[in-house]
C-alpha cells in the first residue's frame, strides 16, 4: 500500500543514508504508485537534505511504460538510474547525468 511505501522513505530521510533511489525497477504491475506521487515524494526527501535517485524499470515492455519514462527523464531536478537502454538514450540525447 501507499502508506507503507511513504512510510519506508521516510524512515530512510531520517536515516544516515546520503542517497535515495525511488521508484519501481522491476515491475510495471506493482505500480500503485505513479509517477507523479513518485516526483512529489522526491521534492519531499529532497528538503531533507538527501541526493534523490530516480529508479526506472529493467525492461519495458508497453508504450505506456515508456511514457511513463520520459516523464521521470524530464522531470528536471533528478538524477535518473537508466535500468534500460531505452533510457539511456534519452537521457544522452538530452544530454543529462544518469546512473
Amino acid at each position: 500500500p501507499k502508506e507503507t511505501l511513504e512510510e519506508f522513505y521516510q524512515q530512510a530521510a531520517a536515516s544516515s543514508a546520503d542517497v535515495i533511489y525511488l521508484g519501481e525497477a522491476v515491475c510495471s504491475k506493482r505500480r500503485a504508485t505513479k509517477v507523479g506521487d513518485w516526483l512529489e515524494m522526491a521534492k519531499s526527501l529532497a528538503g531533507s537534505g538527501k541526493q534523490i535517485v530516480l529508479s526506472t524499470l529493467a525492461l519495458v515492455q508497453a508504450s505506456s511504460e515508456l511514457g511513463e519514462l520520459k516523464r521521470y527523464v524530464e522531470n528536471g531536478e533528478f538524477l535518473i538510474e537508466a535500468s534500460d537502454l531505452g533510457v539511456v538514450n534519452m537521457c544522452a540525447e538530452r544530454k543529462l547525468p544518469f546512473v
